[in-house]
């Protein structure tokens, strides 16, 4: 992977992608004039990322371009704002102070929304296991800027930790945090759903494996949550309660903790 800017950077945008190269432990090729292809050519590299003052994004061949975008947490978090209610926030039963491990993270917008929903008081720790997609989407939570100012506290407080879930649950103390929660890629493709589009083929792809589950219940103190596609059986697998809502093309299901209110 080559790191380069857009055309005429800024110096923003220069020091945005010097950060990033430190990251990934290369080195930002200057652009000039270069067209994407040529530069390609140039450097025998297929995969390039993109820094300009819109962010960052990768560019591969034949592939969507991947970048971080705050997604479906922006308008849920304008429903909340109104009163509205979030069917992940209820079946979590989420509360201000609340310490959640979303386990899953992909491109943060459930995240997010745990963020805003848990306040300056909570924490939000999210975890991927795909390095590109764990220090992309850390990069996009910091510097994406909106004129929304709830959604932009909401994404400064999520922490990013890139590990295997597994890995990190069985190295956290009992009753570390109140929500564990987890959204696996789902079996079947949510059709309706665009912003996934561009991470499915860096994701990780493996299911939820009950070792994980079992995990999560020590750590958890109030519940464990699980988001999965209509048709999957996962909340049947693990014995979780499901929160069904007409129309909606996914699932929450829950367990509650021993003990846990």
């Amino acid at each position: 992977m080559i790191i380069t800017t857009g055309l005429e950077p800024g110096r923003e945008t220069l020091d945005h992608a010097s950060e990033l190269a430190e990251r990934f432990g290369l080195r930002v090729v200057e652009r000039g004039e270069m067209s994407l292809q040529a530069m390609r050519r140039r450097h025998q590299e297929e995969e390039v990322l993109v820094v300009s003052a819109l962010g960052a994004r990768l560019e591969v061949p034949g592939k969507k371009p991947f970048f971080f975008h705050p997604n479906t947490a922006a308008f849920r978090i304008k429903r909340l704002m109104r009163g509205d209610t979030d069917t992940m926030l209820v079946a979590c039963q989420i509360q201000p102070g609340y310490r959640i491990l979303d386990a899953t993270m992909g491109l943060g917008a459930d995240a997010i929304v745990f963020s805003h929903a848990a306040g300056v008081n909570g924490r939000v720790v999210g975890i991927e296991s795909e390095r590109l997609i764990a220090i992309l989407v850390e990069d996009g939570l910091r510097h994406w800027t909106s004129d929304a100012t709830e959604l932009c506290e909401a994404m400064r407080r999520v922490e990013v930790r890139c590990a295997n879930h597994l890995d990190v649950l069985r190295e956290l103390p009992d009753h570390a945090f109140d929500v564990v929660y987890f959204d696996p890629m789902f079996e079947v493709t949510v059709q309706s759903s665009t912003g996934i589009a561009g991470i499915r083929e860096l994701a990780n792809p493996n299911s939820l494996h009950e070792d994980a589950v079992r995990e999560a219940m020590r750590v958890a103190s109030k519940r464990v949550v699980i988001k999965e596609g209509k048709t999957s059986r996962l909340h049947e697998r693990f014995g979780f309660t499901p929160v069904r809502v007409r129309g909606q093309h996914v699932v929450f299901s829950y367990k509650e903790i021993d003990g846990g209110e």
